[in-house]
């Protein structure tokens, strides 16, 4: 039975939400004041340490996808889904911490790089590749953060019963205040918050809810009584094409393994998390940020997805009659039945907080590309503060379109819309940003190769995946296999970089061999 609705929840649910933007529009406020410039602006003073920066990656990595939207997969299909929802995605963010924090830290600091174009234009020495790199970028998040901004608005569905506009209108009002006032600073430490908060009420919420339906044994049993398909870890009843694909075969289970591995690694809100921090010059400092991202990305990805398996067992089928938000219900309803008020407000702001750090995360790095890496860097004169407050006003349009798009054209299940971008962003980014700061070989021919294909075969392989005529596995595979390729072609067969260029931009090679080896002893 759907749990009944009531005013307790919405006003739990508004004091909740109340305290933790307090707290965010805090932090934002000690961050402008402190912002100074337009670089203060886009990536602090370059000095948040390890710690902080783990707990905001997790946040960002987490996002709505995997705090609610995984829960929607093990409810949709049911143990099936925790190949896509929770085993390998709380292993794929890892990686990213010995491939891109220090590299990309360092890389910031030695050459005053702002964004992801920015890094780009200088490892590339090309303005070209720099608008690439910004101008995909963008169009890929636009689909992301219809994801995130779906989650937000399915939390406000469940506290307060509001129509689709006022719950998706109330998320964005939020973001772009906080964000108009803090900018990286402000967010990187409200992501910190935030990445704590959702990480507990993760964890907090599995736990009830196994205990609701009378652990695991109880919620085997009910599975197996309504569908004994629900317990099986692959489905061959299912299609396999496609988004079902990711559940029905090894393809499409062994593609989640390679989309997690490189959305993590080449995602641009993830890897634009190490821009602002200091240095790593210490062992320890390794310790700190892996230990933030295994405690709130790692164990709560995995108990996500047994909450989802929880409200199948409790719900049955009942919440695909309810449009638009269908499954990405089970979590906040497995909440409010699990544990009432109190645990309904716990969960309800801290994935609100989740989707809030995500969706802000990427309005700020679109509004970012837009006025740094395709305005600002063919006009090369204009003033700084011109274009800080270009900035600024550019996340107001930016964040219209997601809205619209929720409103108009929401998607089934947000976590398989985020997964075909995610895919997208792994196949274009992972090489052309993260991988090139460790292959000196790579050119900008082989970045414009890589993008280009990969821009192209997400739009194309999203839309065939759409329409049922391609597995959605095939198609992550397709897309960053074909990335890859595209990437190391395109480079081998054009003229790399002067040496004494590579050296100037990414450092003497010795000294970075020497400086690697010591880092990880």
């Amino acid at each position: 039975m759907i749990p009944e609705l009531t005013p307790g929840y919405m006003v739990g649910a508004i004091i909740g939400l109340a305290v933790m933007l307090i707290i965010c529009f805090i932090l934002g406020i000690i961050a402008r004041r402190r912002a100074t410039s337009y670089d203060d602006y886009m990536v602090g003073k370059r000095e948040i340490g390890p710690f902080i920066t783990g707990c905001a990656i997790s946040a960002t990595y987490l996002s709505g996808w995997a705090t609610m939207g995984t829960m929607g997969v093990t409810y949709s299909v049911g143990w099936s889904g925790m190949w896509f929802g929770g085993i390998l995605g709380a292993f794929g963010i890892i990686p990213t911490i010995f491939l891109a924090a220090r590299k990309l830290s360092d890389f910031s600091s030695r050459n005053n790089t702002r964004t992801l174009g920015d890094i780009a234009r200088v490892r590339y020495d090309s303005k070209v590749a720099s608008t690439f790199v910004a101008a995909s970028m963008a169009i890929l998040m636009f689909a992301y953060a219809v994801g995130q901004l779906k989650a937000a608005g399915t939390l406000w569905y469940a506290v307060t019963g509001f129509s689709p506009f006022w719950c998706l209108l109330l998320a964005i009002l939020v973001v772009l205040v906080y964000l108009i006032i803090g900018g990286y600073t402000g967010t990187q430490w409200a992501m910190g918050f935030q990445g704590i908060l959702l990480g507990i009420a993760c964890i907090v919420l599995a736990l009830f809810a196994l205990s609701y339906v009378g652990g695991a044994g109880g919620m085997e049993a009910r599975l197996a009584a309504e569908d004994p398909n629900l317990i099986r870890l692959v489905r061959p009843d299912l299609p396999r094409v496609g988004s079902n694909q990711l559940f029905s075969d090894m393809v499409g289970i062994t593609s989640t393994l390679v989309l997690f591995f490189s959305m993590s690694t080449g995602m641009p809100h993830n890897v634009a998390r190490f821009l602002g921090m200091r240095p790593m010059k210490k062992k320890m400092d390794f310790v700190w940020l892996i230990l933030p991202v295994f405690l709130i990305a790692g164990i709560p990805s995995l108990l996500n997805s047994v909450t989802g398996l929880c409200a199948r067992a409790t719900f049955g089928a009942t919440l695909f009659d309810i449009a638009p938000w269908r499954g990405d219900l089970a979590a906040p309803f497995m909440a409010m039945k699990a544990g009432g008020v109190p645990l309904a407000t716990l969960y309800v702001t801290g994935v609100f907080a989740a989707t809030l750090s995500t969706f802000s995360g990427m309005i700020l790095i679109i509004a970012g590309n837009i006025a740094n890496d395709i305005i600002g860097i063919w006009t090369p004169k204009m003033p700084a503060q011109t274009l800080l407050l270009l900035n600024r006003l550019l996340l107001i349009p930016v964040a219209i379109v997601p809205f619209f798009w929720t409103l108009y054209k929401p998607p089934p299940l947000l976590a398989l819309l985020t997964g075909q971008a995610a895919a997208g962003f792994g196949g274009m980014f992972l090489p052309t940003i993260t991988l090139s700061l460790w292959w000196r070989r790579a050119t900008k021919v082989g970045a414009i190769a890589c993008i280009s294909y990969g821009l192209l075969a997400t739009i194309i392989f999203s839309y065939l995946v759409g329409k049922n005529l391609l597995g959605m596995g095939w198609a992550i595979w397709l897309i960053v296999l074909g990335s890859f390729i595209c990437y190391v072609v395109g480079s081998l067969l054009s003229k790399p970089l002067p040496k004494e260029k590579l050296d100037e931009i990414l450092g003497p090679l010795a000294a970075t061999q020497k400086d690697d080896t010591v880092s990880v002893k």
